[in-house]
């Protein structure tokens, strides 16, 4: 399966969701109409659940992302909004490949919704999303999942995988949020 190149600023404008939306303006997401492996082999990250915050580089504000259990393989993450109706919920949860964490993210509620990967760390109190960049991947397809991991794998290390050739990767960066 082949992966979609989007115009990122212009779809996630009226998004309230940090998340999603801090992805989808990280320049041009990599996105595929399939996770990067099966949820129900899935294991929830112990590290990744509970709200974490990250400053919003625009107003300077704190915005808050929670990460809560779906189900035994799955999370939900929601950032808390004052007004009803605005927020998005998104299914995540995380590959191994190897032997490095990655975020399958889809926007729940929305149909033909493309999934979004992020390569993530979590050191302590601190977590760091790198968004796969569809540079690596402009032309080519895919039969499977499996060929898609593989394909990550092998790029790992490079920088390519993250960021345009002569652009910075986008990083965000997020703090666990006091209870």
């Amino acid at each position: 399966m082949r992966g979609n190149r989007i115009s990122a600023p212009y779809r996630c404008v009226t998004r309230a969701f940090p998340l999603l939306a801090a992805l989808l303006l990280c320049g041009c997401p990599y996105s595929a109409e399939e996770p990067l492996s099966d949820p129900l082999t899935a294991v929830i990250d112990p590290a990744l659940v509970g709200a974490w915050r990250m400053r919003d580089g625009e107003t300077g504000e704190w915005q808050i992302l929670v990460f809560v259990p779906f189900n035994e393989r799955e999370l939900v993450a929601y950032a808390p909004v004052e007004a009803p109706g605005e927020t998005s919920l998104c299914r995540v949860f995380t590959t191994m490949i190897g032997g490095e964490r990655f975020l399958n993210v889809r926007e729940l509620g929305m149909d033909g919704e493309q999934w979004y990967y992020a390569h993530y760390t979590v050191d302590g109190d601190r977590c760091i999303l790198w968004l796969i960049d569809d540079y690596l991947f402009d032309s080519l397809t895919f039969r499977s999942a499996g060929d898609r991991r593989q394909f990550i794998q092998a790029h790992l290390a490079d920088p390519l995988l993250y960021a345009a050739e002569g652009s910075e990767p986008s990083e965000m960066t997020m703090e666990r949020a006091a209870e």
